[in-house]
Parts: structure tokens; C-alpha cells; sequence
């Protein structure tokens, strides 16, 4: 599996590609024998029963669906039958919905502003970015979605929700979220946005801090980039926050624990009836830099493979809380008509052979705080370490 293609990390499920019985006969014109669905009596492949029920819909229904109609809803059929066997993320994309995922991964969309994630069953907004239609329409951070342009968001997962929220520039949605035990209603006009990778700054003059959103293409490079410059001028140390990440592209964590990493494993793959896959760090990393992480339940996927990966090799401290704990990977397969599949390929390690699914990553200083208090606890210890390694007095 090519790295481009992992797209989202998640729980490991079996691929099952069933379809849902259209039903076990029928009577032929005006006939009174049945008709077998599987033909003759005999066994027949899943293909088979799909193409006849197909067949049979197109030349005998009163007011039968177009082809593209009953495609789709076969694929759809399937999808749901991942889900309940046990795969959470799998997913089916409209031509359009595909399209507006593959804006959302190169870090342009067009939409409202906020992350998302699943806590507890329910959709939480965990993050409102700045200078965007959310943060106008006064959502805040906690808020929890209950309903998306009436449709209740009990029945969603994260990325549908995000599908549904998403949508053309100019176009409204609404959405009711819980505050305080209080219902609110909000309709916000969606626009375009430029989802950056990632905010880097000095801290205390001789520290850096880099905030890492997402893991949309170009994310490693971008954040190479800017640790050199703090680098540059003269940096001590560095606080790297992956709190609220939910991930991204798989191939882009490797690049960013190439940052930190010189060389050696990164993380583990592990594909169905394939042999298992080390990816390594690639080189020219800053290794000598000083570094904490910070995590929370909302770091996940990618995030995590890199947070487990600096714990593992004992590169960087973690401080916050446990991580989410996604340990597997999914794949997006287009389709002919343009639409698109996604579901569980595979599932990871990180490089001490840890299995995170469901478990997460403990940090290595547990700060069950307030978000600001975490950061000045990470300031604290890193400049600890800085006095520590290098004597310099922060």
C-alpha cells in the first residue's frame, strides 16, 4: 500500500462485502412458480446475486431506479454492512462529497470552521478556528452537535458529520448544539477556508511553540521549515502541541517524526494477508532539540503515531492527558462514476510494539487541567530539561 493512500487512522475491522437480501423470489408474469433470487437452486457468488437482483430490478420493477441510482445503493448497502461488522470508519463518498474530502486533505475547504470529535457517543467541538463563520456565529469550544439541518447527529459518526457540515461557499447550514444544559440553534453561511497545517512562534524568547491542526499535505514540510527558522535564531528548546489533532494523511506523520527523528522506526504497518510494513524516519532531523509534546483524548490517528513514536524512542516527553487511541488505517478508493469508498485496511504499532487501539498513549507527565495550564506545565518542564542539557539558564 502506497503512502499516499492512507488517509485516516481508526479501529481495525474485517472487510466484509455483503449486500442485503433483495428477498428469496418472486412470481414470474402470471405464473405461480418462484423464481429463486440465486438461480436454479444451486450456489452462486455474492457478484452473481448482486448482477441478478440488479438485472431483475432494471427490466421488471413498475417504476424501477436508474443504474446509477441502484449502484450506489448496492455500495451503500455494503458500507453499511462494514459498519456493523465492526468498522466504524468506512464510509461511502457522493461524487460531490469526494470531492470536497480532497479539498479538506490539501487544507481547502469550504465549510464553517471547527473540529470535531466523538466523545462519549456524541459530536463535541473541540476546536473553532479563528476568523471563520463558526467563530462569528459565537459556537464555542465543548459545544455539542445534536442535530445537522434536522437531522440528528446521534446517528452520525465524525466524518459524516463533517461531510454533512461541508458544503457549496455561500450555502447555509444549520446546526442545534447543547451549551450548559441549554439548546441552541445556529444557521451559519459556509465559506471558503484555508485550513493552515500549523502556528509557530517564540516562546519566552528561547523557546519555540508550534500548534500542529491537521496533517493535510504538506504538513512535515511546512513544519521542517519552521523549526529551522526558530532553529536559526537561536532556539533552546521546543514545545510541539498536538492536543485536539485528529489526524490526516499517513504519510505525512512520518514526515513530521522526521523532524524530530534522525533515522529508525517510526511505526509499524500491518496490512490483511500482507506482511508487516516498518516505516523509518527519513533523515535530517533536528535531534539535538530539546522537545515536549503536548496530548489530550482529542490527539489521534496520525498524531498519535507520532507521539507514540518520540515516546518510544524516548526523543520527547509527553504531558497532558491519555490520547484518543485510533490504531488503525483506512484507505479512500475512487470509483468509476467518481464517488468513492473508504474503510479499514490495516492497523499499527508503534516502535515498542505497542498496540493503541482503544488503549491510547499515556502521557509521561499527566496534567488533567485546564488547556493553558497544560501549556505553562510544558513550558516549565521543557525549560527544565533545556537547563539540564545544556546549562543555559531560562
Amino acid at each position: 500500500m502506497e503512502q499516499w493512500q492512507k488517509l485516516s487512522l481508526g479501529v481495525l475491522g474485517a472487510l466484509l462485502l455483503l449486500m442485503v437480501a433483495f428477498g428469496t423470489g418472486y412470481s414470474l408474469g402470471g405464473g405461480s412458480s418462484d423464481f429463486p433470487l440465486f438461480g436454479g437452486g444451486g450456489s452462486s457468488s455474492g457478484s452473481d446475486v448482486v448482477d441478478d437482483a440488479f438485472n431483475r430490478i432494471r427490466t421488471t420493477a413498475v417504476d424501477p431506479p436508474s443504474e446509477e441510482e441502484l449502484a450506489r445503493g448496492a455500495v451503500k448497502g455494503m458500507v453499511e454492512m462494514l459498519k456493523k461488522s465492526d468498522d466504524p470508519y468506512a464510509l461511502f463518498y457522493t461524487p460531490q462529497s469526494y470531492e470536497e474530502f480532497q479539498n479538506y486533505t490539501s487544507g481547502q475547504f469550504s465549510g464553517i470552521g471547527v473540529w470535531l470529535k466523538d466523545k462519549a457517543g456524541t459530536l463535541e467541538i473541540v476546536s473553532v478556528l479563528p476568523q471563520t463563520p463558526a467563530l462569528e456565529a459565537g459556537l464555542k469550544r465543548g459545544d455539542r452537535i445534536t442535530a445537522i439541518d434536522g437531522h440528528e447527529a446521534s446517528n452520525q459518526n465524525v466524518d459524516e458529520a463533517v461531510t454533512r457540515i461541508k458544503g457549496p461557499e455561500g450555502t447555509d447550514v444549520r446546526l442545534t448544539v447543547e451549551r450548559e444544559g441549554s439548546s441552541l440553534d445556529f444557521t451559519i453561511t459556509r465559506e471558503a477556508i484555508e485550513l493552515p497545517n500549523l502556528v509557530a512562534r517564540m516562546q519566552d524568547s528561547d523557546l519555540g511553540y508550534v500548534r500542529l491542526f491537521g496533517f493535510a499535505r504538506g504538513a512535515g514540510k511546512e513544519l521542517r521549515t519552521r523549526v529551522k527558522e526558530m532553529v536559526d535564531k537561536g532556539v533552546d528548546g521546543m514545545v510541539l502541541d498536538l492536543r485536539d489533532n485528529g489526524g490526516g494523511l499517513f504519510s505525512e506523520s512520518i514526515e513530521v517524526a522526521s523532524v524530530f527523528l534522525g533515522g529508525g522506526e517510526v511505526v509499524t504497518y500491518k496490512e490483511r494477508s500482507e506482511p508487516e510494513i516498518v516505516y523509518e524516519a527519513e533523515g535530517g532531523a533536528f535531534e539535538d532539540l530539546p522537545l515536549v509534546v503536548l496530548v489530550n483524548e482529542g490527539t489521534a490517528s496520525a498524531s498519535e503515531i507520532v507521539a507514540g513514536a518520540l515516546q518510544d524512542r524516548d526523543r520527547a516527553i509527553l504531558i497532558g492527558s491519555t490520547t484518543f487511541g485510533k490504531g488503525s488505517v483506512q484507505e479512500v478508493f475512487p470509483l468509476g462514476d467518481a464517488s468513492a469508498l473508504k474503510f479499514t485496511t490495516g492497523a499499527y504499532e508503534t516502535p515498542a510494539g505497542h498496540d493503541i487501539n482503544g488503549k491510547g498513549i499515556e502521557p509521561d507527565v499527566e496534567v488533567a487541567a485546564e488547556p493553558i495550564v497544560q501549556k505553562s506545565r510544558a513550558i516549565e518542564i521543557l525549560k527544565g530539561i533545556v537547563i539540564s542539557t545544556t546549562g543555559a539558564q531560562g
